[in-house]
């Protein structure tokens, strides 16, 4: 795992490895467009889902965006095939799911294909790049199970919903031990939120 990128750093995606999907030509010229201004000269265009799972097996990718229409599948169907495919390292690879329908249902079904993120069409490339670093410091892990395939849809690490049982091994428990050292008094607690200056 990678250290987290730092805001002081510079991010140079000229050697990245990119695919774009979007069934509109358009579309897909205006986002290959905005990552050539990013430094991506060179990133695999698809129209179908069919020339994605080629560009797939066929190359390490360090990112993929793909819209939610393809020409012959939707991006979900897409994201859902990638997840489940076993081709690794692309299997693990951070999505960005396009989409010009936002409502809650839409973002849903994207978070559970297995997108790392959602972002609403028309996209700005400051939206983009900003969507790019967040995933560079993305530290959620890769989720397996029977009914999903993608990384963990906890973005914060809250712990399981109050009351219940967390299913996750390194999940907190919700059970608060005994005290170890006596309780502070009235005059500490009162210094906690009056410090004054040492002499």
């Amino acid at each position: 795992m990678s250290l987290p990128y730092s805001k002081s750093e510079r991010v140079n995606l000229s050697t990245a490895e990119v695919l774009l999907a979007c069934g509109d030509p358009e579309g897909l010229n205006i986002l290959a467009e905005m990552f050539a201004g990013f430094g991506v000269h060179t990133p695999r265009r698809c129209l179908t889902g069919m020339e994605s799972r080629t560009s797939v097996q066929e190359r390490i990718l360090n990112l993929i965006v793909v819209d939610s229409a393809l020409q012959d599948q939707t991006g979900y169907d897409f994201i859902q095939w990638l997840r489940r495919s076993d081709i690794a390292p692309n299997c693990y690879a951070p999505v960005i799911l396009l989409t010009g329908h936002t409502k809650p249902s839409q973002i849903f079904k994207g978070r559970d294909a297995g997108a790392s993120f959602v972002v609403r069409k028309p996209v700005a490339p400051l939206v983009m790049m900003q969507r790019i670093l967040w995933l560079l410091n993305d530290q959620r892990k890769f989720v397996t199970s029977p009914g999903y395939c993608g990384p963990d849809r906890r973005v914060k690490a809250l712990g399981p919903p109050v009351g219940t049982k967390g299913r996750r091994h390194d999940d907190l428990s919700a059970e608060v031990g005994i005290a170890t050292t006596p309780n502070l008094g009235q005059d500490e607690i009162d210094a906690l939120f009056n410090p004054k200056a040492a002499v």
